[in-house]
């Protein structure tokens, strides 16, 4: 219910609830978390070490593990969230950390520790997905260092999400075995990728 704010195409990252109500969170996030995330979650190798993983190297070398992340709160249009560490071998010695819910997350995934939600703010901010024909796909980018800005909408578009709204779509036409449409997504998705490597290098 109410009226949802309209912003232009953005990255996010979006939690489903497993408490059985089917609610989801999509969190506005910038652009670079998105795709280590990515790379992260389909094991994409990555040359240089991430920040997350000298985050999780330096854990290490103290002594701690990563115990869990929480999304705390939402101030305006940021959310918050924590990242929980304990002593190797004694949980009840622990520290938290403020991270911003994009760092905290992408953490989270590679120490495959528990992502978790405060309840108050799951069932205020969280959403259904209603069916009803086909719903258009916008997701909010941003561009910046890891650490500095908060994960919130900039006005910015998005050329990660329009890829991958058109893979999307493609990936969709082969599961329901429309393959001409399937072809055409195929051929829309080699025109904006060779588009977008002929602006990066003019």
């Amino acid at each position: 219910g109410g009226k949802l704010p309209n912003y232009a195409p953005h990255s996010a990252i979006v939690l489903k609830m497993e408490d059985g109500t089917g609610l989801l969170l999509p969190i506005i996030v910038l652009e670079m978390p998105s795709a280590l995330l990515m790379a992260a979650m389909t094991n994409v190798q990555i040359a240089r070490p991430t920040m997350y993983q000298v985050v999780k190297e330096m854990v290490d070398k103290m002594g701690y593990e990563v115990r869990l992340v929480r999304v705390t709160t939402r101030v305006h249009e940021a959310y918050l969230a924590q990242l929980y560490l304990s002593k190797v071998g004694n949980k009840l010695d622990c520290v938290s950390f403020d991270l911003r819910p994009s760092d905290a997350i992408n953490i989270a995934v590679r120490c495959k520790v528990p992502i978790q939600v405060n309840k108050y703010l799951a069932y205020s901010d969280g959403m259904r997905v209603i069916e009803s024909g086909k719903i258009s796909k916008q997701t909010p980018a941003s561009d910046g260092l890891l650490f500095t800005e908060l994960d919130r909408p900039n006005g910015q578009p998005c050329l990660d999400t329009k890829e991958f709204d058109l893979l999307s779509n493609m990936m969709q036409a082969v599961d329901e075995e429309r393959y001409d449409e399937a072809a055409e997504w195929r051929d829309k998705l080699g025109q904006f990728q060779a588009k977008r490597k002929l602006r990066k290098y003019t």
